[in-house]
């Protein structure tokens, strides 16, 4: 026991008063006359100790009445077990409000936001009159970042509103942490419907001057239906190519939906209309099919139709129709014929430009998609400098040897990118056996995989160890497992090397139908796309591919063309504009990147986090085990719909008030010297 005022205990000294009334009351005698006194001397003894004992009893009567009665006024209280080195109650209530997406749902008492604001106002009533208050949402904004009086906090509270911000209990707790003092003590209130990606990986410690308690708010059974995310099936977009959009959808709820509509608008237009059904607490990828028939940037837009929870019921993405992909041959030697060939019969996707090795120059290198260097004996320090930095800024390397090979050289080339290294030795006549049919370069190329006995001879391949440590796949090998063609991303970018060159040595290889779409593929497959969208929370960043120049000093902002226009920063990768979405931006939909003079540079996409979908929470089990897993008993449950919230509120804030207990026992003592004094005659 503890007490809010233990000066107060210095009026115990108040109990020598009857002490000092009762030791004078027990010196002073009273004579009385009788005509003859022999018959009284056995009434005296029994007299004279019935009166000792009433004295003594109404004694003890009064001293606990006074010791009562200072304890009552020292404020007495049992303090939180949690409470060690401080017994004084909390100087501090730190109240957090979930004003997630989550929150709208509806609970007992209506929209449960809104019993979380009323449950905060009740914590700051009960609260005492020199409490001080720290206000945490999911905006974390600047103003909540002070500790603050309760007008403030109020209008605060009064001020939130629902927002598509999502964080987990470790900001919170990080939060509080980092706010409150140390040496002052706080309860840090949990007001939220305790999802379980709000609770799920808790990993922060909470300071321990710091007493969670969580309150939990229930809702009424939801279900939902969403579209999770999409991507498409190829990665480059062309005019007249027919998409494959794949789509995830999720059911959580506990019953099966059958025949719901989905609808995708291209710049606002309906495109495709399907439908799909799906079972309970199941995800499902569905494909829509189109043809793109416009050139330039595309908005798209997957609609479906679910209630009560409709935010997740969108999702907005973007692309680009590609014009055509930059090719730069490197050429040691004669031209290739074939890669020639090859590149220009389609003029509409590729622009094909060849040096000489030694003509080519560093600055224009950044111009182009995918870089090829054709019969390399060897390779010099200066352009593998460059290739690399190419590379690590998003472009694509091919590297084909020729037929003899300076090894030394090459594979200091190849030991920039740890991608393995040429042997000495060379194979002859031995025929491809395996083919990495699910490689981006094959993916849906033949409608049947070859037989090996169908599969080209190569005339010569040079040996050659890929490192198993390596990042790097086989694309296509040799029956003794010797690469043929090897693929790897580095970076931003992507690296290619062919262990055999492309000359009539290798006709059989060159005039197969391996050569067309692996080369063709690595073309397509070398352009930097944008993203297609981002999701809406802290730190948030897009990539935009852009062809201008971009320096230090640029503006750029965002706009949605009504109501919203921001300022963005960014940071330069490579040949990447990598943009941070702002804070101020907090709806979900299609916006536009233009520079300081208004221009257009790029689309942008914006989603909401789909963690807010997930309508899985604890139950008041779960709640009380994850508070043993992760708090370590230092954390206590208050329920908001129990009758009494006030009296746990002020119980939790001040430790259990004992004052009133005695009180009546005060007045108990009062009562029994009374009864003494009357019934003991």
């Amino acid at each position: 026991m503890s007490f809010i005022n233990p000066a107060f205990l210095w009026a115990m000294s108040a109990v020598s008063i009857p002490i000092i009334i009762h030791l004078i009351n027990f010196r002073r005698h009273k004579t009385l006359y009788f005509s003859n006194t022999s018959f009284l001397e056995n009434i005296k003894k029994e007299t004279q100790t019935r009166t000792k004992i009433k004295h003594l009893l109404i004694l003890i009567a009064r001293i606990l009445t006074i010791a009562m009665l200072v304890f009552a006024f020292a404020g007495p209280f049992i303090p939180n077990k949690n409470i060690t080195s401080n017994t004084k109650p909390a100087q501090i209530s730190a109240i957090y409000i979930d004003n997630s997406f989550s929150m709208e749902a509806e609970g007992i008492k209506g929209q449960i936001f809104e019993q979380a604001k009323q449950v905060a106002k009740e914590i700051i009533f009960n609260s005492s009159a020199g409490m001080k208050y720290l206000y945490i949402t999911n905006d974390m904004l600047p103003e909540n970042q002070i500790i603050t009086d309760r007008d403030a906090i109020i209008r605060s509270i009064d001020k939130t509103s629902i927002s598509s911000n999502h964080i987990n209990i470790n900001d919170v707790i990080l939060k509080a942490n980092t706010i409150i003092p140390k040496n002052e003590r706080a309860n840090l209130f949990i007001i939220s419907d305790m999802q379980k990606t709000f609770l799920d990986n808790s990993n922060i410690n909470v300071d321990d001057n710091i007493d969670p308690v969580f309150i939990p708010l229930t809702t009424s059974k939801v279900n939902n239906l969403y579209i999770d995310s999409c991507y498409f099936e190829t990665p480059v977009h062309k005019l007249g190519q027919q998409e494959i959009l794949k789509i995830k959808m999720v059911n959580n709820s506990d019953e099966d939906f059958f025949d719901i509509p989905v609808q995708l608008y291209i710049n606002d237009t309906l495109k495709v209309m399907a439908s799909f059904s799906i079972e309970s607490q199941q995800s499902k990828e569905i494909d829509l099919e189109y043809v793109n028939t416009v050139n330039g940037e595309i908005r798209g837009r997957l609609e479906i139709s679910d209630y009560p929870v409709t935010y997740d019921n969108f999702l907005y993405f973007n692309y680009k129709i590609s014009d055509h992909t930059e090719i730069l041959i490197i050429n040691s030697g004669n031209d290739s014929r074939y890669l020639t060939a090859l590149f220009e019969s389609d003029p509409d996707n590729f622009r094909l430009s060849q040096v000489k090795l030694g003509n080519e120059q560093s600055t224009v290198l950044e111009n182009y998609n995918v870089i090829i260097l054709n019969n390399f004996s060897e390779i010099s320090t200066g352009l593998s400098s460059n290739l690399q930095t190419f590379v690590n800024n998003g472009g694509s390397v091919v590297f084909i040897p020729a037929a003899e090979i300076n090894h030394n050289l090459c594979n200091d080339f190849l030991g920039l990118f740890n991608v393995g290294r040429f042997e000495t030795g060379k194979y002859t006549n031995t025929r491809i056996f395996n083919i990495e049919y699910n490689h981006e370069l094959f993916r849906n190329v033949f409608q049947r995989q070859e037989k090996q006995t169908d599969l080209p001879v190569m005339g010569l391949v040079h040996k050659y160890t890929l490192y198993s440590s390596s990042a790097y796949n086989r694309i296509l090998s040799t029956e003794n497992n010797n690469p043929v063609l090897i693929s790897g991303n580095y970076n931003s970018g992507k690296l290619y090397i062919m262990t055999a060159p492309l000359t009539d040595i290798n006709s059989e290889f060159v005039k197969s139908t391996l050569f067309v779409p692996a080369f063709f593929n690595i073309a397509l497959n070398s352009q930097i796309n944008n993203t297609m969208y981002a999701i809406l929370r802290d730190g948030a960043t897009i990539d935009i591919n852009t062809q201008e120049e971009i320096n230090d000093y640029d503006i750029y902002h965002i706009s949605n063309g009504i109501d919203m226009d921001v300022y963005a920063t960014f940071r330069i990768v490579g040949k990447t504009l990598q943009v941070q979405i702002p804070k101020d931006i907090k709806t979900a939909g299609d916006y536009k990147l233009l520079n300081g003079n208004n221009i257009f540079i790029a689309p942008i996409s914006l989603n909401y986090d789909r963690k807010e979908s997930d309508l899985r929470y604890y139950n008041k089990e779960d709640l009380n085990q994850y508070i043993g897993v992760n708090f370590d008993g230092q954390a206590k449950i208050l329920e908001a719909n129990s009758g009494s919230l006030d009296l746990k509120l002020k119980e939790i804030s001040e430790g259990r008030q004992l004052w009133q207990l005695f009180l009546i026992l005060s007045l108990i003592f009062i009562l029994c010297e009374v009864l003494l004094a009357r019934l003991l005659k």
